[in-house]
Parts: C-alpha cells; structure tokens; sequence
C-alpha cells in the first residue's frame, strides 16, 4: 500500500503541481522534495485574503505524512 491512495488528496498533489504515483512507495529524499514543493504552492499565495492559512489547513494531513 503506497503512501498516498486517498482521492481528495491526489487532487490536492495535482493543483500544486506535483505528480504522485498512486500506490508508490516513496523514499525519505522523495518525502522531503514533496514536502518542499508543497511548502513553496502554500507561500506562493495571498496571506491577506487567508490563501495561506486555508491551503496549510487542505495540505495539513498531506504534510504530516510525508514527515513521518
């Protein structure tokens, strides 16, 4: 069983601009480029409107797995 197989999640991976294989299992240097890849979509966007801290809520699950 790969890391990520939850649906809403894969979409989450794909509006960053991360391409996830579904069922893979990832290595920790993979783990931390995903995890650096999302930090970089979330600060990209608007602190002024709450786009940070929304998406940080949305990625928050993902985020958490990559750094176990």
């Amino acid at each position: 069983m790969g890391l990520f197989n939850d649906d809403k999640e894969l979409k989450l991976l794909k509006n960053a601009g991360i391409n996830i294989e579904k069922d893979k299992e990832y290595t920790t240097e993979e783990k931390k480029y995903i995890f650096m890849e999302i930090s970089d979509f979330i600060m990209s966007h608007s602190s002024k409107n709450g786009d940070i801290a929304k998406l940080q809520n949305d990625y928050s699950n993902i985020l958490k797995k990559v750094m176990e």
